[in-house]
């Protein structure tokens, strides 16, 4: 028995046994001659597919929360100018500079303490920025997380649509095709590595510090754990620092934001795979896996078995095009053997 006989009678006894086998066809595909045209189609209808409602949302606008950064920095300046001769001790240099670098200090949570509030008023004061300025991270955790799953949720919603428009063997070899990208997790590694780089540099230069030192300072501002014993001490090292404090903190924040979309991409390919295949089997018995409904659709044994084929490569796609075109069906075939051959036909 040649190899297109094997496959013609394994898809012929797949399909006897599966009690409905409806496979989806788009619009005039039983008519169309040319399977570029139709598989163009095809891709088609899965790439204008919208999701619903439920699943698509708004995100927070980039520049509201900008300009409540800006507010929080301007307020917090203007307040920490006016405490500064008085309420607040520490190294101080110029007025305007020290507010503003202990503002930044304040929002990314550093806390060096080389800059305290000694009175009440001070106190109260720093206070009320501590807490405002959580809330504004709290807004870009919030809107980090729903850029996460939203992604994945949009990614979900189109394979099931596909699985659904053109079939789960061809949604799970689109699922495959995918690849995931590093490149976000590289550019922000080494712009993180950059940031990190720059400010060893500065502190060692400007501020004179030995290299361990500007190394352990660097790392801990970055981090945000800001012991306080290494800090910017001078005018152009606090200037600096309210710049390199700002878009440092930003590069490992993005960094770990891009590490979490890896993973939640792994993981999600790995869901969706799960997702479509229970589409065509969801039970252990032979029986359950002739009949799988979903909206109306049925994926039956032939799907199947045409899957786990292609799954560990004993089969292509090309194979079963062959297969299907010397495959004949016949007047007294169960109508769902027909539906069968005229959906693989048409691929």
């Amino acid at each position: 028995m040649s190899m297109v006989d094997r496959f013609s009678s394994i898809i012929a006894m797949a399909s006897n046994a599966a009690k409905r086998v409806k496979l989806p066809i788009s619009a005039g595909s039983a008519t169309l001659t040319n399977d570029e045209d139709a598989a163009q189609k095809k891709t088609s209808q899965a790439a204008i597919y919208a999701p619903p409602s439920t699943i698509r949302t708004d995100f927070p606008g980039i520049q509201k929360l900008g300009a409540y950064f800006g507010i929080y920095i301007g307020v917090g300046t203007i307040c920490f100018w006016a405490l500064m001769q008085d309420e607040i001790h520490g190294k101080k240099t110029v007025g305007p500079i020290d507010a503003l670098y202990m503002c930044v200090v304040t929002m990314t949570t550093i806390g060096y303490g080389d800059l305290e509030p000694h009175s009440f008023l001070a106190q109260f004061v720093c206070i009320i920025f501590i807490t405002v300025g959580m809330c504004l991270v709290g807004i870009v955790i919030k809107i980090a997380a729903n850029y996460l799953v939203v992604k994945q949720q949009m990614k979900l919603a189109n394979a099931l649509h596909t699985a659904r428009k053109l079939g789960p063997v061809e949604a799970l070899d689109q699922i495959e095709s995918l690849k995931i990208d590093y490149n976000k997790c590289l550019i922000s590694l080494i712009a993180t590595a950059a940031h990190f780089v720059v400010g060893v540099f500065v502190l060692a230069t400007i501020e004179g510090m030995d290299l361990s030192d500007a190394v352990y300072c660097a790392c801990s501002t970055m981090t945000t754990v800001g012991f306080g014993d290494d800090t910017f001490q001078s005018i152009t090292g606090r200037m600096f620092g309210i710049f390199w404090i700002s878009t440092g903190t930003s590069c490992v924040a993005q960094l770990f934001l891009y590490i979490a979309e890896v993973y939640t991409d792994i993981e999600t390919k790995k869901l969706i795979k799960s997702v479509i295949t229970s589409k065509i089997v969801t039970k252990k018995n032979q029986d359950s896996a002739d009949n799988v409904e979903d909206h109306g659709k049925v994926y039956g044994a032939a799907d199947f078995i045409l899957y786990k084929l292609k799954e560990m490569g004993k089969i292509k796609q090309e194979d079963i095009s062959v297969a299907m075109k010397d495959l004949d069906v016949g007047d007294d075939q169960p109508a769902s053997d027909m539906v069968l051959v005229q959906s693989y036909r048409n691929k």
